[in-house]
Formats: C-alpha cells, sequence, structure tokens
C-alpha cells in the first residue's frame, strides 16, 4: 500500500501543465474574391488556381469577428461573392472553433468539407462551429460562395469570419507544487528503502 501511495505521488509530481497559445485567422483584405463563378475545385482543391482574383475588399470592423468583406465593397450591385484563403498550420493543435456572421446566405468550406450553408435569405451570425476535425497539419484553405439578397434587402452586403486555433505550448514548465511533490514522493521512497 505505501509503495502504491509513493508511486502515485512520484506519479503527481512529474506533471507538467501545459498552456495552449492561440492563432487566430479573420477574414480581411488578404482573402481572395471574385464575383464571376469559379470553375470545378474551387471549392475542393487547395491550390486551385485563384489567377483573375482580387483582394477581398474590406467595408466594416467588428471587434469580434473580423473585417466585413465582399468583392467589391458593402453597397454594390454584386450579389454573388466567391472567396478563398490558405493558411498553415505549423504544428500540433488541439482544437479551431469558427464563428462569424453572413449578409445574408452562404456556403463556407474548410479543405473542401461544407461546414456552414445558410439560404434564408436575411443576415444572422454563425457558430461557434467546431473545426478540429476539418483542420490539417500543414495547408489549409476556406472556400465560401456568399450571397447578398438584394431584391428583398437591397444592396447592403458581407462576410464575417474568426477562427480560433488552439495550440499546446511547447516545452512546459512543471509548477511549483509538482516539483515539490517530486522531492516529497522521493524523499518518501528513499525513506522507506532505508528502513528494509
Amino acid at each position: 500500500m505505501k509503495v502504491l501511495l509513493i508511486a502515485a505521488v512520484l506519479t503527481a509530481g512529474v506533471v507538467s501543465t501545459a498552456h495552449a497559445s492561440t492563432i487566430t485567422l479573420r477574414t480581411d483584405a488578404t482573402w481572395l474574391a471574385t464575383n464571376v463563378a469559379p470553375a470545378a475545385g474551387w471549392n475542393t482543391n487547395p491550390l486551385f488556381n485563384t489567377a483573375g482574383w482580387i483582394s477581398a475588399v474590406s467595408h466594416c470592423s467588428d471587434p469580434i469577428y473580423g473585417e466585413c468583406i465582399w468583392y467589391d465593397g458593402q453597397f454594390t450591385a454584386t450579389a454573388d461573392a466567391w472567396m478563398r484563403r490558405s493558411f498553415t498550420i505549423s504544428g500540433p493543435f488541439t482544437s479551431g472553433l469558427l464563428v462569424g456572421g453572413i449578409d445574408d446566405d452562404a456556403d463556407i468550406y474548410l479543405n473542401g468539407t461544407l461546414i456552414f450553408s445558410d439560404h434564408n435569405g436575411s443576415s444572422q451570425a454563425y457558430g461557434p462551429i467546431d473545426v478540429t476535425p476539418y483542420l490539417v497539419p500543414g495547408l489549409n484553405f476556406f472556400a465560401v460562395h456568399a450571397i447578398d439578397n438584394i431584391p428583398v434587402w437591397g444592396q447592403n452586403h458581407g462576410f464575417l469570419a474568426n477562427l480560433d486555433i488552439q495550440t499546446p505550448t511547447a516545452n512546459a514548465v512543471p509548477e511549483p507544487s509538482s516539483i515539490v511533490l517530486f522531492t516529497v514522493g522521493l524523499a518518501g521512497w528513499a525513506f522507506l528503502r532505508s528502513r528494509r
């Protein structure tokens, strides 16, 4: 029984506390956009040729979601916008959550998988969506087809997205209490050994 107790103390003593850090990806002018329906593969191929696409136009800012983007601004006659954004995850990750807003409808793909689809004709927030199963180490990409319901609501459109990816901190350092527990465990083990 004493040996099990000491083993438990020793095990608890070597546990380190890792703190996660967050990688945040938000909509901004680094997203590419077009107002012409793209060829097949625009939403499934990470290396899709975006020649002719332009930088999305940022026309407003939200403190939670990021910048509102569209093909050519907020009050234009462009009802459909296709947007893409590639990004790299260079190390391990533990989770990914996506939140945002759309005025009015959208299909959002992450690495070729449809993760959000809304066609109710009115603006709304979406998420949080757990996108962890769709993220991969290395190259990732979003592909979005956004639609503004101009006949009903007029020319007022935008797309917002905020992706938070949690990553473990490398080289986690043991807490002082863990070091104390480890030392106590070693002292107890030495005491028992000396009594034999």
